[in-house]
């Protein structure tokens, strides 16, 4: 690592890695994004911004930070996906890491990754790192993720992830322009989850997939009643659809016994984590799996057996994940 950083420092033929950052609305956070992103020892880097038509400080935050290593831009759509498939549209990177304005990441991430990337991969290989996790209070959720190890048949990492219910973001990866442009870059038309679906199509078009230990991604989660990604009924439905895109890909690459167990719980994850949103939509999902001829498991806690003998699956369920939420307001007023 150090011979390799040295290196760095003498050697500006090394691939140039495009940070490609959409912006919207995250004032708060934009500037030591771009502060974090031009103290990279990894020095080969354009940084290409695209603000989604932000109603605060963003832009002019963002456009204070303007040079040729450095390119504002607005975008000529509306939404997420479109701004970071504007951004790689503009950007010149043999390397591609796709950046939310509002997470943050471990500073060596980039130069471990490229190095990584550089000694074992090919111009399919997709390198990452774990994910760590920041609540809106400030809370550190810590390392969320034990995938962490190379993979060398990539739906092995798919049905792996989705076994564990391990989570990725975009920033905890580095891809090759190539594997992104086999993916088709970022489908405009999902508008939620579009992260899980990106990444989903990129991995089934990689060769393998490298980890480096030690760097991270770290994802700032926000409560849904009070962030963009709101968690209305059509969103849940919209969220349904992309969850079963997702397990039919994998399906269509490998349809085995554990491979169906892994999507089980996948998917009875996503209910469990948020019952009350997803309660209307159980005859969908049920629908869903057995066109697929599938099931989903129902996540239960061994020492609530007899609360769920008496009040059923949904209701203990609920009970369960409004204590949560009690739980992390009392532990925010306390601290």
């Amino acid at each position: 690592m150090d011979e390799f950083k040295d290196n760095i420092k003498k050697d500006s033929s090394l691939p140039l890695v495009s940070i490609l950052i959409p912006l919207y609305n995250a004032e708060q956070y934009i500037g030591g994004l771009l502060d974090w992103c031009l103290r990279q020892p990894y020095k080969n880097i354009e940084v290409v911004v695209v603000d989604d038509h932000s109603t605060d400080k963003s832009y002019s935050i963002a456009k204070k930070y303007e040079s040729d290593r450095v390119h504002v831009l607005t975008n000529p759509k509306k939404g997420a996906q479109s701004a970071r498939n504007f951004a790689f549209e503009n950007s010149k990177g043999r390397f591609v890491k796709f950046h939310d304005a509002d997470d943050y990441s471990s500073d060596n991430i980039i130069v471990r990754q490229v190095e990584r990337m550089l000694k074992d991969g090919d111009e399919d290989t997709i390198v990452f790192s774990s994910r760590h996790t920041i609540d809106e209070y400030g809370n550190y959720g810590g390392k969320a993720t034990f995938a962490d190890k190379d993979f060398d048949d990539p739906i092995d990492h798919l049905v792996f992830t989705m076994k564990y219910f391990i989570h990725y973001n975009p920033h905890c990866y580095l891809f090759t322009r190539q594997t992104v442009e086999k993916a088709g870059g970022w489908d405009e038309s999902v508008v939620i989850a579009q992260d899980t679906y990106f990444i989903t199509n990129a991995i089934v078009k990689s060769s393998k997939l490298l980890f480096v230990a030690g760097e991270y991604g770290v994802w700032r989660i926000f409560d849904d009643n009070k962030h963009l990604h709101k968690r209305t009924p059509e969103k849940m439905v919209q969220l349904t659809d992309v969850i079963f895109k997702v397990v039919e890909i994998v399906l269509n690459h490998r349809d085995d016994e554990y491979s169906r167990e892994s999507i089980s719980f996948y998917i009875g994850r996503f209910v469990y984590g948020d019952i009350k949103s997803f309660a209307p939509l159980l005859p969908y999902i049920d629908s869903r799996c057995k066109k697929l001829g599938i099931t989903w498991t129902k996540i239960k806690s061994p020492r609530l057996g007899i609360l769920y003998s008496i009040l059923g699956w949904k209701r203990t369920t609920l009970i369960i994940q409004y204590l949560k939420k009690l739980s992390q307001k009392f532990l925010h007023r306390k601290g």
